[in-house]
């Protein structure tokens, strides 16, 4: 049913859809739940923000890499700077983006046409899509007048759903990206940089998929945490 409403919204944000890569996003034919794994293409992506509150908080970077045949394809790692509209503040102190570096960044309407255009026909990947999926669809409807609208695989929702049956219990710090990579024998990056967080995340999922089973018998399905 999920997949039925992310279907119709797509076709009523088409109808308004101004010609380019936002109506070549919703003009894309999306995966069916039942295709493996290793049959859909995923873009992996993170976001550094200016703050955690997904109502004030503004982009300053996007780093996002390719998944494909059950391997991440290197060749299609990219990250870009976004200048936004306010100071970086003090959350300078954890990314490292300072207003004279973000200064440098492009309009984030050009770098959304970027993710918009490399998210056609896949599914996007993000570790908590609280903060990442709404950040991405406040700038897609600032530059289309519509939401993403399409498949996520959440990570971290992922792993909770996961727990949840199982009836296993963790705090919050369980769920951090880089304690989880550690949970499933990845080795550590160092946080706060968008384009290693993306591969980060990218591993992750790998991971999960592998000690869930197979990436052949793998569905999307089993996988969309948000439709």
């Amino acid at each position: 049913m999920r997949r039925l409403a992310l279907d119709a919204r797509r076709r009523f944000a088409a109808r308004d859809a101004p010609p380019g890569p936002y109506a070549r996003l919703l003009g894309a034919s999306l995966p069916s739940p039942r295709a493996r794994f290793t049959d859909v293409e995923y873009l992996s992506l993170d976001i550094e923000t200016t703050g955690l509150d997904p109502g004030t908080a503004e982009i300053l970077s996007i780093g996002s890499v390719l998944v494909r045949n059950n391997r991440i394809d290197l060749s299609t790692a990219r990250s870009c700077l976004v200048r936004p509209e306010s100071e970086v503040g003090s959350s300078a102190s954890v990314h490292g983006l300072t207003d004279t570096l973000c200064g440098t960044g492009d309009e984030l309407g050009d770098v959304i046409a970027g993710v918009v255009e490399d998210l056609a026909g896949r599914v996007l990947v993000v570790h908590h899509a609280a903060l990442d999926k709404t950040l991405l669809d406040r700038a897609c409807r600032a530059a289309y007048g519509g939401a993403l609208y399409v498949p996520v695989v959440d990570t971290l929702a992922l792993e909770l759903r996961r727990r949840r049956r199982r009836e296993q219990t963790a705090g919050p710090e369980a769920f951090r990206l880089g304690n989880l990579r550690s949970a499933y024998g990845l080795p550590y990056y160092a946080g706060h940089d968008c384009l290693a967080d993306a591969l980060a995340t990218a591993e992750l999922l790998l991971a999960m998929v592998a000690k869930s089973g197979t990436a052949d018998r793998t569905t999307l399905g089993e996988l969309v945490t948000h439709w």
